[in-house]
């Protein structure tokens, strides 16, 4: 005598197999969605650079390299670019130097109200750009100072600064201040050390930190928009632009501003690295 017993299949609703489906894979797709939300925008601008028609609208007309080739022809763009370039090229050299010697002064040195040094001279990185451009602004004024790019140039250095100095004192604090020691015991002076032990090893943090300047100065539009006077900026340029109406030659200039910056970021996080 057989006994027969019925077994059901084990089955799996729709609501246990999406909850399954989603703790197995939900930081794949937490993270695509990420970087499509930061990166799409990007993506888009670069897209419609190429585009034939006057207007960025979906369909394309055609695919065209002519808005790039006009902007030789702009004598304001070429202008606005080299001012850029000016003001970012001394930011960089004044911000490095000084942003080198506070983080060595930080680091390197026990002094009091040292906290207080520290607070204050990461203070302007907390300020929200439109407070510092209008604060900036309303001091030039006060102090008879009319606004050029020498008030851009000053104006910059007062958050590009911080950074240096952030960026510089990370390298300097994983540094071994016995390799110093070494080179005093075995006579070199205290210049001469500095000058073939400290620069040399602190050299990836001073060229990712005069890198990183030279980006958050380059791309600056709310302090130079206050404290630039009738001289333009790049970034200052393409808004102007913009207040007539988008077009593809607007496209191709960001599209080669943010080539150029995010060149320049990631040359400087290969550095500190």
């Amino acid at each position: 005598m057989s006994l027969k017993t019925d077994t059901k299949p084990d089955t799996v609703s729709p609501i246990s197999l999406g909850w399954e489906l989603v703790e197995r894979h939900w930081i794949k797709v937490w993270a695509a969605a990420v970087f499509l939300f930061l990166y799409a925008p990007i993506i888009v601008l670069i897209a419609f650079s190429f585009e034939k028609g006057t207007f960025s609208t979906l369909p394309w007309s055609g695919v065209t390299f002519k808005w790039y080739q006009q902007l030789l022809t702009n004598s304001r763009l070429i202008n606005s670019a080299f001012n850029s370039l000016y003001v970012g090229g001394v930011v960089t050299v004044v911000a490095t130097v000084l942003g080198t010697l506070g983080a060595i002064a930080l680091v390197r040195h026990d002094f009091k109200l040292s906290n207080a040094y520290r607070a204050l001279v990461i203070a302007p990185m907390t300020v929200p750009g439109l407070i510092l451009g209008v604060g900036l602004l309303m001091w030039f004024k006060y102090a008879g100072l009319s606004t050029s790019l020498k008030t851009v140039m000053m104006g910059q250095l007062v958050f590009v600064t911080p950074f240096v100095l952030i960026t510089v004192s990370s390298r300097l604090q994983g540094f071994d201040p016995e390799l110093e020691e070494a080179a005093r015991d075995l006579g070199a002076s205290k210049w001469e050390t500095y000058r073939r032990v400290t620069l040399p090893l602190l050299m990836p943090g001073i060229v990712s930190g005069a890198l990183f300047a030279f980006t958050l100065s380059f791309d600056d539009f709310l302090i130079a928009f206050f404290t630039s006077g009738v001289e333009n900026t790049l970034p200052i340029f393409i808004w102007s632009k913009i207040q007539h109406g988008t077009s593809p030659v607007i496209n191709a200039i960001s599209t080669i501003v943010l080539l150029f910056s995010i060149s320049l970021i990631v040359v400087s996080e290969i550095l500190l690295d």
